[in-house]
């Protein structure tokens, strides 16, 4: 009876050795388990910090550049506003200058063409005046005319100094509004005879377009006695009158 109460009890003291290990066993396992828990925590938790820590500076990083865009956007907008200013004031200062070589041009064609129109209208006044002349004056009349202009110059050549005048020529050019007589061809002759020296014969040509009197050449000297000439002298006093 005893010696069953014996292995009763010392195989409940085994079963309770038995569970005092297991219990160790398992709660060393337990601790374990928990302390690589722990460990995987906080690893977790420096893996955490070190990705906060990114997204922390990948934002500052994103904020920094995008403040430095936000400045290189404004500083190339002021560039560009500035290059348009110049470019601007460029092209007026181009337009303004090509407006004014316009204008100048324009003034210069309009004075061109005042000046030619005026030479027009001053050889039709020219023309219409001897015209008018032909019209007015009979044959008797114009031949009255032509002659008293011819005296006049050659009383005007009669007047004239030529003591420094030299004569290179081969014949006295006479152009004429009407035909010499003879008697007047021999007049001019003895006339440059006596006052410049010399021997020639005269040359004589028909201008209607001198109305009266002769134009007078020799050589170089040309002495214009014709009415052509006084009326154009007379335009040119009138223009000058009215400048």
């Amino acid at each position: 009876m005893m010696g069953l109460l014996y292995l009763v009890l010392a195989q409940l003291a085994i079963l309770v050795v038995m569970v005092v290990v297991i219990r160790q066993l398992l709660l060393r396992d337990t601790i374990k388990a928990v302390a690589k828990l722990r460990d995987a925590e906080s690893e977790l938790g420096k893996k955490e910090d070190t990705i906060r820590k990114r997204i922390e500076e990948n934002e500052a990083d994103f904020r920094r550049k995008s403040a430095e865009s936000q400045q290189e956007l404004a500083r190339a907008k002021e560039t560009m506003e500035k290059e348009l200013a110049r470019t601007r004031e460029s092209l007026v200062e181009e337009a303004k200058r090509e407006r004014d070589r316009i204008l100048e041009e324009a003034n210069r064609n309009k004075e061109r063409m005042r000046q030619d129109l005026a030479r027009d209208m001053e050889a039709k006044t020219l023309d219409n005046t001897g015209r008018i002349c032909e019209m007015v004056f009979s044959d008797e009349m114009g031949a009255r005319v032509d002659q008293a202009f011819v005296d006049e110059l050659l009383a005007a050549i009669e007047d004239m100094d030529a003591s420094s005048i030299t004569i290179a020529a081969e014949s006295i050019e006479v152009g004429t509004g009407r035909p010499l007589s003879q008697t007047t061809k021999d007049r001019i002759k003895d006339l440059v005879a006596r006052k410049f020296g010399v021997s020639l014969e005269v040359r004589e040509t028909v201008v209607p377009e001198l109305i009266a009197g002769i134009r007078l050449k020799l050589g170089s000297l040309e002495i214009d006695g014709s009415m052509q000439n006084r009326f154009r002298e007379a335009v040119d006093q009138l223009k000058q009158e009215h400048v």
